[in-house]
Parts: structure tokens; C-alpha cells; sequence
């Protein structure tokens, strides 16, 4: 008999006693099966090795991490702030040796954080992946044994996000990754695919699971709704189920739609049958691609496009315009009172476009400023009986415009059976009111995309505040949430006792309470700032390293307080540490950090205070706006006092979140660094930064914060306020209550 170590939501290591054969079933290392989330700052293509190692190239993730590797070759490079989550189907256990391996293609130097995560908002840093750079292209193996460890959550997923830019490609090039789990679901179904959560499934998705323990059939509820998976429900009847085992095709999935699923697993022997599963979600693609002209090498566009008349297209390759990732299409033409210019992308079968609910086709163009243009641009489609031809109606004078413009076409106006759409065509020619002139020039043509009605930033109604076009109840609840907020603010204060250290940052990182001075390091500079000047971080290489760290706190064992004037830039950086101490990757984790804008904007918050580190000490949440640490000034106050268990964060003087239960006293600091730590470098300013050695009153910490005076004159953080006045109140529900209802969805 054997054993194995499982981690449980309640922090608790279960032991449970395996037998060999099922052990080795359950404690399998697998490959990743479902890419939860990636993040991409720059907005374009991810880029790595194809399957026959050439790169850099534009590579798909999902393609090249989800399962076992196409190649050997293979890999996705993760440049600095980018990162992959991969969710595995079951939760990590502690087996023999390592149980986590990530396998890195090109050995230059290169590194990477790795989370765990529970696939959701809870995450462990791992550790840290470093691969040397040994002078020779190799592939290297990390591993992580995780015995011992204790989560407050099931971990299932994978984060690991990127730290430099070292390296040819440049940035980590991860091949592929395998973990060890535990696949048993007990009597209910586990390990939906989708995962749970999913984002931007695409269409032809079918739903997978495993089955539970006893189950000799299953009935699955289906819907877009809540209310078509409840107890009530009635079962998917159409199409039949199962339709094979463990497997279900729902067909016919629309575009942006949030699609929900249940699984009861039925053994008729068993008098405890059926054993009611969970409910699970999904959210499908938000567009679908007819081109975007990277699956081409230099010729195999002819095999999509045909070149009709006068018409001549190539591959256009940077320096020349890309609108995203590698290469677009060039489009030279030429047309007069007899020749003209179409190419023409004939679909084999012809396209469904109306089960996917689409209504809209995008396409973007880039101009040249030598364009003659006395004709029209225009797109052709055709189901096969109706030939519709859309003439571009925007100014003329965007063909010669060098930048890229949308081109949006509203498909339900064109009389078109949008189930049988059988080609595409692009073109030019003299316009019906022309007879005579000519045409001649070069248009770039990229990402040609179908979907569904969209929330244009230029439609969305004044009142709408959480971006969907629509004036309801979730803005109306914003505004109540932040009801009589005001930007100017007068607090009662009282003097706290002296900082232990304060580093104004008028020029200079030294300590104007003591002899903890700092050391520059990198080449962070001075800005105005709230008072005097501030200290400007790049988020990389620069910090201020306080070197004498085990002196300052010394003093500090139960209780402290750190408190600072901090301006966020909004940069591609979204793993910022505003400070940290004692922290080296793989070996031990800090005592205190904090960390703002960490992941998706508005991010994330943490306050990481005691020793050892644990989830005790930590107080998190997410921003609810991005301006509570990115764009504008804001004054940060974190307090814990260890003895009463107590954590507090403060934003601008007024309590912003606070636990109980941290215990675990500032012990043995030996090192402490500013604008840099545990998840990388921050990108911004800080002013005023002050040290406690007691956690002050909301009293002291606004009279820190305002010199005395107790007004905070900012403005406010909220988009609620709609007439500008930095208070909201009924004039602002009054402009609400006007766009009340408003749906600007286009079309």
C-alpha cells in the first residue's frame, strides 16, 4: 500500500492510502489541457518555434502547450510582463521527486515567476525558473517538488509569466509543461473541458469530462441561462444524449455568449444515484477569423486569394505595414473607364455566418499618401443567388491616410442568406457616377473578422460605467457604491510619533529619519512629486536597496506601518512590487512586499506582512478602478499589528481593507528593497515614503499624509462623478437616470 499527499482547500495535507495500480493512475504526470488565460501587453502575435524549430514565427499557445508537444522543436516564447495560465484536469499532488517540470528550449540566460493557482483569484509563487546561459542551443528541464505544502485553495493551474527580455527570441521559450495530479472525481463528474470559467472557446467546442466513480450513463443540462441547469431544469434531449462517451456536442454555439452545463452521473443500481454535479461555465470567442494573412508563406496566398483583372497582391512584411503580428496583404491596383481591380477568396464549403449570430464584418486598411483615388473601394459577398457590393462610405481621404482604420460593415442590411455566404471580394473601380478618370495605388489589408453586436468605446452612453453599452443596474449600483464621495476632504488628525525611517526622495535616497539610507540601484530618477520631488521607477533594473535593513528593523518585531504618495504609470507592467524584504527565488519568500496592479487591469492588491509567509499574513483583493494606482497621486497607508491579529490597508486617508488573524510577527529581516521585489520591478513614482515601527490611527496616517492640515484635495477615483463637480450626488443620478435603458450596441 502507498501513499500520497494531497492539497485541500483547507490548507490541510489528506493523506490517502492508494492502492499501486490506482496510484499510479492518479498521480500520473500530464500535460496541460485547457490555456485559461494569456496575456499579451504588446497586443500583437505571440511568437516562438513552429513544429520544425524555425523562429522567430508567430505561434498559436494553444496549439503548442495544450497536450503533448507537436515537436521537440516547438515552444512560445514569454517575453517580460507576458504569461501563460495552463489549467490541468485535476489538482497537484506530491508524488515522488518533482511533481511540476517545465522544459525550456534555448538555454540563454533566461527567466520566469511560476504560480500556482486555483484558476481563479488565488495564487502561490512556485518559484522562480532561471535557465544559464551555457553558450549552445539545448533544451533544459526545471522541476518543483511541492510536498510539504499547505494551500488554502485546490490547486489546478499553472501561471508563468515572464521577467526579461534575454535571449534571441527574446524572452523564455517554454516547450512544454507536466504536473503531477490527481484525476479522481469521486461519484460526481470533474475536469470539464471547457474548465470551468473559460474564456473565448471557440464554436466547434465539445463538452468533455470525466466520470465519476459508479456512472453507467449521464444526463447533461445545457443553456444559456442559470435557470437551464438548476434543480428545476429540464435535460438536453436535442441533440440526444450521450452522443458518446464522456462527450457532448452542443452545436450551434454563438459568438460572445456565456453558455452554462451541468453533469448528473446516474448508476440505477446504486439507491444513491443520481449524484448531482456542479455547475459550470463558459464563455465563447468573441469573433471569428476569415483572414488574417499570417498562415501564408511567400506564394500560398495565390491558393486562397485569386487576382482578378488589374489587380496584385503580395505579402507585406515589416518595415512595410502590419496591423498586428507578422505580415499583412498588399493590395496594388489600378482601374479606369474599362479595367478595374478585385481579388476574390472563394469558401469551400460555403460559410455558415448566421448560426455563430454574426452581423458585422471588420476589416482594417492602411493607406499610401500617393493613392489617386477618384473611384471606390468596395466589398462584394454572394450566398449563391444574392451578390451584395458594399461601397466604403468613409472620407476618400483614408486611402492615402498612412495609419490603420476599421472598416465596419453591417451584414443584415445586404439581403443575404448569411447560412450560405460562398465568397469574399475586395476591389476597386471608377464609381457609377464616373465616367471617366482612373485609379492607381496601394492599399494593406489585415485582420479580416466576423462578429456578433459589439460595444464600440465611441457608442458606449455617458452613464455607462462598466463598459457594455448598456445604462442598468450594474452602473446604478456603482454610483450607490460611491454615493456622496467627494475629492476634497477634511479628516480629524492627530501626530504620530516619528517614522523609524523616511525617505523624502528630494533628489536623493537618503533617510531624513536616521541612517537607513538607500543605494541606487539601476538609474531611477527624480520628478516633481507631491512634496519637493518624487523617486521615478522603470520597472526593470532601478530600486533603492536599504542597505542597512537589519538595524531599521530590528526594532520592528510586532507591529509597523508603511505609508507613501505613489503614482502608477500606465504601462505595459502589471506585476508591480512597490517594496519587499527578504525574498530570493527558491528559497525563501518575503517578509513584507506590497503589490499593486498586479495582473489584469485594474489588477490586483496584496499586502504580504509576517514571517514565514503564509496566507495568514496576507491581505488581497482586486482594485475596483485602475486610478486607485495607476495615472493620478494617491496616498497609501498598510498597517499590522501582529499582537491583535490585525491588517489594515488605507487609500487616501479612508479605511480600504482590513483582516484578522495575522499573527505572524516581522522576524530576522535582513534586506528591503524599494520599487522592486517578489513579482518584479514597479513602474512609477513614489513620495514621502515613511516607516512605523506601530500601526497608526487613521488619525496619524492622514495627518502623515497632509503635513498636518487632514485635507485630501484629489479627485475622485470613481467614473461616477458625470458632471465633473469631484462630488457625486443626484446631479450625476440625474444625467444616470436620463440614459437609463440606453443600449448602444452596433449594430
Amino acid at each position: 500500500m502507498k501513499k500520497a499527499c494531497l492539497l485541500i482547500s483547507t490548507g490541510l495535507c489528506l493523506v490517502l492510502a492508494l492502492g499501486s495500480v490506482t496510484l499510479a493512475q492518479q498521480t500520473a504526470l500530464e500535460y496541460p489541457f485547457y490555456l485559461l488565460d494569456v496575456y499579451n501587453p504588446d497586443e500583437d502575435c505571440w511568437k516562438g518555434m513552429d513544429i520544425d524549430g524555425r523562429w522567430p514565427v508567430p505561434v498559436v499557445p494553444e496549439e503548442l502547450l495544450i497536450g503533448p508537444p507537436p515537436s521537440e522543436l516547438s515552444g512560445v516564447t514569454i517575453p517580460t510582463d507576458h504569461w501563460v495560465e495552463l489549467k490541468f484536469r485535476g489538482q497537484f499532488i506530491d508524488g515522488p521527486g518533482d511533481d511540476i517540470f517545465l522544459i525550456e528550449q534555448d538555454a540563454v540566460d533566461e527567466q520566469v515567476l511560476v504560480f500556482i493557482t486555483d484558476g481563479s483569484s488565488r495564487e502561490y509563487l512556485l518559484g522562480y525558473a532561471l535557465v544559464p546561459d551555457i553558450g549552445f542551443y539545448e533544451q533544459t528541464e526545471i522541476g518543483f517538488d511541492i510536498a510539504d505544502m499547505s494551500l488554502p485553495f485546490v490547486p489546478s493551474t499553472i501561471r508563468i509569466v515572464g521577467l526579461d527580455f534575454r535571449g534571441g527570441s527574446p524572452g523564455f521559450d517554454l516547450a512544454n509543461v507536466r504536473a503531477r495530479i490527481n484525476a479522481d472525481c469521486g461519484y460526481t463528474a470533474c475536469n470539464p473541458s471547457p474548465a470551468d470559467g473559460a474564456k473565448n472557446v471557440p464554436l466547434n467546442t465539445a463538452l468533455k469530462w470525466s466520470p465519476g466513480h459508479s456512472a453507467e450513463k449521464h444526463i447533461l443540462y445545457f443553456g444559456t441561462a442559470l435557470t437551464d441547469v438548476d434543480e428545476s431544469a429540464v435535460p438536453v434531449t436535442n441533440p440526444p444524449q450521450p452522443q458518446q462517451a464522456n462527450s457532448f456536442d452542443p452545436t450551434s454555439l454563438e459568438l460572445s455568449r456565456t453558455y452554462y452545463w451541468r453533469l448528473d452521473e446516474v448508476n440505477d443500481a446504486d439507491a444513491n444515484s443520481p449524484w448531482t454535479g456542479d455547475i459550470w461555465k463558459f464563455t465563447t470567442a468573441d469573433y471569428l477569423v476569415v483572414d488574417d494573412f499570417e498562415s501564408y508563406e511567400r506564394f500560398t496566398i495565390y491558393d486562397t486569394w485569386t487576382q482578378i483583372d488589374q489587380a496584385y497582391i503580395y505579402l507585406s512584411k515589416q518595415p512595410e505595414p502590419v496591423h498586428k503580428c507578422r505580415q499583412s496583404m498588399a493590395f496594388s491596383y489600378y482601374y479606369d473607364s474599362y479595367f478595374y481591380s478585385e481579388i476574390t477568396y472563394q469558401f469551400s464549403p460555403a460559410q455558415d455566418w448566421a448560426s455563430a449570430g454574426i452581423k458585422t464584418l471588420e476589416m482594417f486598411f492602411y493607406g499610401q499618401a500617393d493613392n489617386e483615388t477618384n473611384g471606390q473601394m468596395y466589398i462584394a459577398l454572394s450566398d449563391g443567388n444574392v451578390n451584395a457590393l458594399v461601397q466604403y462610405n468613409g472620407d476618400a481621404n483614408d486611402l492615402t491616410s498612412e495609419t490603420w482604420q476599421p472598416w465596419r460593415i453591417d451584414l443584415q442590411n445586404l439581403n443575404l442568406n448569411l447560412g450560405n455566404i460562398e465568397y469574399i471580394s475586395i476591389g476597386f473601380r471608377i464609381g457609377t457616377s464616373e465616367q471617366s478618370g482612373f485609379g492607381l495605388g496601394t492599399i494593406f489589408f489585415d485582420d479580416i473578422r466576423l462578429y456578433p453586436s459589439r460595444c464600440l468605446k465611441e457608442n458606449r452612453p455617458d452613464a455607462d460605467f462598466d463598459g457594455d453599452c448598456a445604462v442598468d443596474f450594474q452602473d446604478l449600483q456603482d454610483l450607490a457604491y460611491n454615493w456622496l464621495d467627494k475629492g476634497y476632504n477634511i479628516y480629524p488628525v492627530t501626530p504620530p510619533n516619528a517614522p523609524v525611517a523616511w525617505y523624502k526622495f528630494d533628489g536623493n535616497p537618503s533617510d531624513s529619519a536616521g541612517s537607513a539610507h538607500g543605494q541606487l540601484h539601476g538609474s531611477p530618477t527624480y520628478v516633481e512629486g507631491i512634496h519637493g520631488q518624487a523617486i521615478s521607477f522603470d520597472g526593470y533594473n532601478d530600486s533603492v536597496e536599504i542597505t542597512a535593513a537589519p538595524f531599521l528593523f530590528a526594532r520592528i518585531r510586532t507591529a509597523i506601518t508603511i505609508a507613501f504618495w505613489q503614482y502608477g504609470t500606465d504601462s505595459i507592467h502589471h506585476t508591480d512590487t512597490l517594496f519587499c524584504s527578504d525574498y530570493v527565488y527558491n528559497v525563501y519568500d518575503p517578509a513584507i512586499a506590497i503589490n499593486l496592479g498586479v495582473w489584469k487591469s485594474p489588477g490586483k492588491y496584496n499586502w504580504d506582512c509576517g514571517s514565514p509567509w503564509s496566507f495568514d499574513g496576507r491581505l488581497s483583493g482586486k482594485h475596483k478602478y485602475k486610478t486607485e494606482w495607476s495615472g493620478r497621486w494617491n496616498h497609501w497607508a498598510f498597517t499590522k499589528d501582529a499582537e491583535t491579529g490585525k491588517m489594515q490597508i488605507f487609500l487616501n486617508g479612508l479605511l480600504y481593507d482590513s483582516r484578522t488573524g495575522a499573527n505572524a510577527p516581522m522576524s530576522a529581516i535582513t534586506s528591503f528593497e524599494i520599487g522592486s521585489g517578489w513579482y518584479g520591478g514597479y513602474d512609477g513614482l513614489i513620495d514621502d515614503f515613511r516607516i512605523y515601527d506601530y500601526a497608526l490611527s487613521q488619525a496619524e496616517i492622514v495627518y502623515a499624509a497632509t503635513n498636518g492640515t487632514g485635507i485630501f484635495d484629489l479627485p475622485l477615483l470613481s467614473p461616477a462623478d458625470l458632471n465633473s463637480d469631484n462630488r457625486i450626488d443626484f446631479k450625476d443620478f440625474a444625467i444616470l437616470a436620463d440614459n437609463w435603458l440606453e443600449n448602444q450596441l452596433w449594430p
